[in-house]
């Protein structure tokens, strides 16, 4: 222990004094602060996923998968491993203007077109199954941009819950995260009263994004600061849960410290790989995590001047980057793989959207996506996957 005393120190000691000095003795003389105790951090035991390990595309032999509106691209995506369901979410574009602008939504839509549905936060919502169909959809007017999004399995007669952001700000991002059951063919809004709403959020967030670990009982929030800066916080899930169906609303206490975890740095490369400098942020494309390990995807779209029939080349090349690091480590930053891939090199314009983790036959797999088109510009994407290694 230093020998100097900290500022609370000698103010804990003068009240200490003053008690004494008043004539009182025992337990309140000899009272101290207690120690703070330290956050449990998150679950350990699940093996780590290798983003340096080879890609292939998910699942094996599979087509690139229509986006249910063909006019706007992919967002991000998330599975149901126990029943084989993938969703995504994607802006609302001009195919879905008319739905929207139908029946009670005629107040709230009849002045946006499909670009202003982007600034608005509108998204929709989609189920497939594992062939690539679609099973169902859903519209969230005013929810955000949709850079993650989460899905606990549907069961039996209850549905899927989706964990999303919602609440966007003018620039189209969300602010709070909601959960609400997939519904399929309905329209909701933030204040919704299918959607469950928290009454507070980590100290100071802002554009909040979450994901969901089921097999590790973990919610995962993203948010800003208005440092600038990217954090991480994780709570229970069950809990969080418990805390919106119990009427409670506040979020359950964290699983990391307080201030939340800071994201590693990553940088934007140039067309030999090499990072930036002086630094420039990569463009953040989505995350997932499973057990104390957080998965990240970054990149850009390949340019419209690019051959897909030729190999992928300077920055096309080294753009997109899928990244690990470990939320318990004593310096997560410290813990960071980065690695460039050149999945889906023959995809255009190939701008990575989203990652998940399957834990089904065959898993756990980190997966992520990568957005295509048709000869006609009909949007799709392609889902791709990387193994685990041992624990």
């Amino acid at each position: 222990m230093s020998a100097r005393m900290s500022r609370r120190q000698i103010m804990l000691a003068g009240a200490a004094a003053t008690v004494v000095a008043a004539g009182q003795t025992g337990p309140a003389a000899a009272a101290t602060a207690a120690p703070a105790t330290a956050p449990p951090g998150m679950p350990t035991g699940a093996p780590l996923i290798s983003v340096a390990a080879g890609s292939g595309r998910w699942p094996a032999g599979s087509s690139s998968v229509v986006n249910h509106d063909t006019s706007t691209t992919l967002q991000s995506f998330a599975v149901d491993s126990v029943n084989g369901r993938v969703y995504t979410l994607q802006g609302a574009g001009a195919a879905q203007v008319a739905y929207l602008r139908s029946g009670s939504q005629v107040a709230v839509t009849a002045n946006l077109g499909a670009p202003q549905h982007s600034a608005a936060g509108d998204l929709c919502l989609t189920e497939y199954d594992l062939k690539g169909d679609v099973l169902g959809f859903m519209y969230l007017l005013g929810f955000g941009h949709g850079v993650s999004l989460g899905v606990e399995p549907a069961s039996g007669s209850t549905p899927a819950q989706v964990w999303t952001e919602a609440g966007a700000s003018p620039g189209g991002y969300g602010q709070e995260v909601v959960r609400f059951p997939f519904q399929s063919g309905t329209v909701l809004w933030t204040s919704h009263p299918a959607v469950q709403r928290f009454a507070d959020k980590p100290r100071d967030a802002g554009s909040i994004t979450p994901s969901v670990d089921v097999d590790h009982d973990v919610l995962l929030l993203r948010y800003a600061k208005p440092d600038g800066n990217h954090y991480f916080q994780a709570y229970r899930l069950s809990e969080a849960a418990a805390a919106l169906s119990g009427g409670d609303r506040r979020l359950p206490s964290p699983l990391l410290a307080d201030t939340g975890v800071p994201q590693p740095p990553l940088p934007k490369v140039d067309a030999t790989g090499a990072a930036l400098d002086p630094f420039v942020p990569a463009t953040f494309q989505g995350f997932a995590s499973y057990g104390q390990y957080v998965y990240m995807l970054d990149g850009d779209a390949r340019p419209d001047t690019d051959d897909p029939a030729k190999p992928l080349s300077g920055y096309s090349k080294w753009t997109v980057h899928t990244s690990s690091f470990d939320l318990n480590a004593a310096d997560p930053a410290a813990t960071l793989v980065r690695t460039h891939s050149e999945a889906d090199a023959g995809a255009m314009p190939r701008e990575p959207e989203g990652m998940a983790v399957w834990t089904g036959a065959a898993g756990p797999l980190l997966l992520f996506a990568l957005t295509n088109r048709t000869s006609s510009g009909l949007r799709e994407f392609d889902l791709y996957s990387k193994p685990a290694t041992s624990a």
